[in-house]
């Protein structure tokens, strides 16, 4: 790319830089022109992109690995309830029942 701007951050453990990678291919950018290279003190992460997609990438760079466990874990939940659907109803009846007991008047 000539005209491509590089996006570029350092992390201090693979994992991280593999949160990083993960967040920017499930963005839509190219898994394979994410390089991530290992220095001393950590990992450099940087991505040449487009102009237009320069401040996007910079904020999935910048990105909190919690936030990411939090979104991969609801993704998780959500093909879990999409394959289980009778399990899915099954609890959400359950939870019914128990609030509807919790809230009930004596």
């Amino acid at each position: 790319m000539s005209d491509s701007l590089l996006a570029f951050t350092t992390v201090s453990s693979l994992k991280a830089a593999h949160a990083a990678r993960d967040r920017l291919s499930r963005a839509g950018f190219a898994r394979n022109s994410i390089d991530i290279e290992r220095h001393a003190d950590g990992f450099d992460i940087s991505i040449a992109t487009r102009p237009e997609n320069h401040r996007r990438a910079e904020q999935l760079l910048a990105g909190s690995p919690l936030g990411n466990d939090l979104n991969r874990a609801g993704a998780d939940l959500r093909d879990a309830v999409r394959d289980n659907r009778s399990l899915a109803l099954g609890l959400a009846a359950l939870v019914g029942f128990v609030l509807f007991r919790a809230t009930r008047p004596r």
